[in-house]
């Protein structure tokens, strides 16, 4: 061997750099989905440290298949176990289909909590800014196209109608705690807290040098102008929304 040539990385480190590189993702926006510090990360990718099974578990979560296979079994799990656990993630089903197209139903569904929690769209939301640790008192099962960074979309219910029509009140909101840049999210709807206004919805944008939050209905624009107290949480990828009068429906 050459003096000074570098000895190639295991194929962990370069794994965990790959799937963060597929999910978008910077080392402090991954370290904040898994919990750990963005140093955490480069340890990780730089091979001094390797992952415990928890990390490589909750990797395995974002991966998705085929590469999910590599993270769990990484984390010592049997793929008897795997199975097993996938199942009672997707939840009971009835029916006695083949073998081959119930996994093919289990694969393409996938289970987002629902939050006890409650955004605002005008008056004060929910005080709760660390959703991570709120009680799920739900679960919605969606397509996996809705749900890419399974890990990182969580569900809570809106009040209020500064999002009307677009968001009305009484819907229920799928945020993507993963995308929390804010120079990438101008005209979208977020997710933000404030301590002296909770959770609240609106919609980002920005107005010569000023970050201003915006309301969809109509003479409330703008609602706020964004300072260091705003925290922004979450882009708001899509949301369900219930008729208020169910009379309305012609069938």
């Amino acid at each position: 061997m050459r003096t000074g040539a570098k000895l190639a990385r295991p194929e962990w480190a370069d794994r965990i750099e790959r799937l963060r590189e597929k999910l978008q993702l910077n080392q402090a926006a991954l370290a904040r989905l898994l919990h750990v510090s963005p140093m955490a990360v480069s340890r990780w990718e730089r091979a001094v440290n390797e992952p415990e099974a928890g990390y490589y578990i909750q990797m395995g979560t974002l991966a998705g298949e085929p590469d999910c296979w590599y993270f769990w079994q990484r984390a010592g799990l049997p793929s008897t176990d795997l199975m097993r656990s996938l199942r009672k993630l997707g939840g009971a089903r009835t029916g006695s289909k083949p073998a081959s197209s119930a996994s093919e139903t289990e694969s393409s569904l996938h289970p987002v909590p629902v939050l006890d929690a409650t955004a605002s769209t005008s008056d004060r939301g929910d005080n709760e800014p660390n959703l991570e640790h709120l009680q799920t008192v739900g679960t919605i099962v969606l397509p996996s196209g809705w749900v890419q960074n399974h890990l990182a979309i969580k569900c809570l219910r809106v009040e209020g109608e500064g999002m009307y029509p677009v968001l009305p009140g009484g819907s229920i909101v799928g945020v993507d705690l993963s995308q929390f840049d804010r120079t990438r999210l101008y005209g979208q709807i977020v997710l933000l807290w404030h301590k002296d206004h909770g959770l609240k919805i609106h919609r980002l944008q920005k107005a010569g040098e000023t970050e201003v939050l915006l309301s969809d209905a109509q003479g409330q624009i703008p609602v706020f102008a964004l300072d260091r107290n705003w925290r922004l949480l979450g882009k708001v990828i899509w949301w369900l929304t219930r008729p208020k009068s169910l009379s309305q429906i012609s069938l």
